[in-house]
């Protein structure tokens, strides 16, 4: 049997444009279902910045046959669990539960993600919600720190948005601003659903078709986003606030993760940082100068075709 992750993975794009994966795991009696469609924060237009986000949560609220919060009470049900998260290019919806159920939470996960229905009171009560999440980003030092990092590094680039968005401007977000993003996002050409099972291959195909063969949705025209064209400077910027532990933080811009040179950095970031035997543990946190330190390259390849981008980055918390 093969070591390898992707070790009878099934793959098969349908005539729609969507691409579904299958692999069978026979390790335990469970499954894992996810949608992914690219939609994420480099997607939005500088006058929609947090949409995806937005979105995301307007996907648990509710379909023109399931109530809000049913998707939850019936995939509980099922044995299961379930959430989904925002990223630069993609948001990711996935569950997890019994084998044995996993053709019917699937059939609810791709009606919520296809038929959203953005109630416009479900909106106004889920928009509060994620302006006290934007709230508290504000008031966390770490991801402050990280955000004015980006801000610094790129003129141009998406990368450089505060990526919830700005208080007031997901405050005054519209229902037809939400079901017009989905529009042009969530199509099939731009999704990928996968099932992860002790499951026959055949059986998690026919169920992944059964749940998305017949979504239709137009392509969206391409909109790059801005390229940056300025050539790298050195810069900085010191926040003051009142916090117990002060956090700094070094980047430089770096390559998107399908770049050739993104695998060194990674290397790189695991020599400097990897556990405790790692060059900047041991220089930093064992002589007491910091209680945490870590280092990483992240970054997006553009959704639209775009120029990708990254940052490679090193972070320091330690007393003020």
């Amino acid at each position: 049997m093969s070591d390898r992750p992707t070790a009878g993975l099934v793959r098969e794009v349908l005539p729609n444009g969507i691409t579904l994966l299958a692999q069978r795991v026979r390790t335990a009696p469970a499954a894992a279902i996810a949608t992914h469609v690219r939609a994420g924060f480099l997607d939005e237009p500088d006058d929609l910045v947090g949409i995806s986000h937005v979105l995301e949560h307007l996907i648990f609220k509710g379909t023109a046959t399931l109530p809000p919060g049913e998707l939850a009470r019936r995939t509980k049900a099922l044995g299961g669990v379930l959430n989904a998260y925002t990223s630069y290019d993609r948001t990711v919806y996935y569950a997890s539960l019994p084998a044995r159920h996993a053709v019917e939470a699937l059939a609810l996960q791709a009606e919520s993600v296809r038929n959203p229905l953005v109630d416009a009171e479900e909106l106004r009560r889920e928009l509060g919600v994620i302006v006290q999440e934007a709230k508290r980003k504000r008031d966390t030092p770490g991801a402050v720190a990280a955000e004015t990092l980006h801000e610094l590094l790129y003129d141009a680039h998406r990368l450089r948005r505060w990526r919830i968005g700005e208080e007031d401007r997901i405050a005054a977000f519209t229902r037809e601003e939400v079901l017009g993003y989905h529009a042009s996002r969530y199509v099939p050409s731009r999704t990928i659903a996968v099932m992860v099972a002790d499951l026959d291959e055949s059986e998690m195909l026919d169920a992944l078709r059964a749940a998305y063969g017949d979504w239709a949705g137009v392509v969206p025209a391409p909109a790059p986003a801005p390229a940056e064209t300025g050539e790298p400077t050195q810069r900085t910027r010191t926040i003051e606030a009142d916090v117990a532990l002060a956090e700094v933080v070094l980047g430089w811009r770096a390559p998107a993760p399908l770049d050739p040179m993104a695998k060194p950095l990674d290397v790189a970031a695991a020599i400097l940082a990897n556990g405790r035997g790692a060059r900047l543990p041991r220089l930093l946190r064992e002589t007491g100068l910091v209680t945490g330190v870590s280092a990483g390259l992240y970054g997006s390849e553009d959704p639209f075709g775009g120029p990708g981008a990254g940052v490679f980055a090193i972070s320091v918390e330690t007393d003020p």
